[in-house]
């Protein structure tokens, strides 16, 4: 019988279900990126006037969820990022 993989959480808070790290550099970097992600949602969010509430509707995303991310607490999957991106920053690159 498989047994399920426990969801990790460290100092931060951040929960990392389902990903294992071979090293502690590699969670860091992804740790650091996760946080970097969330500071730049927030940043473009204030900056385009949204509440946390109003870009949750926009999205179709919970508040709590939308706070999680903010707070460094939950990382958006990659279609939820995009979702929100959408919303905060349409014509944004992601590649140069």
């Amino acid at each position: 019988m498989a047994t399920r993989k426990e969801k990790r959480t460290y100092r931060d808070g951040l929960e990392f279900s389902n990903l294992e790290f071979l090293t502690k550099s590699e969670r860091s970097f992804v740790q650091a990126n996760v946080k970097r992600i969330a500071g730049r949602i927030k940043q473009l969010r204030k900056e385009k006037g949204l509440s946390q509430e109003k870009l949750a509707e926009l999205t179709s995303i919970s508040i709590s969820t939308i706070k999680f991310i903010e707070q460094s607490q939950r990382a958006p999957s990659l279609p939820m990022f995009f979702k929100i991106l959408f919303v905060l920053d349409p014509e944004a690159k992601i590649w140069p």
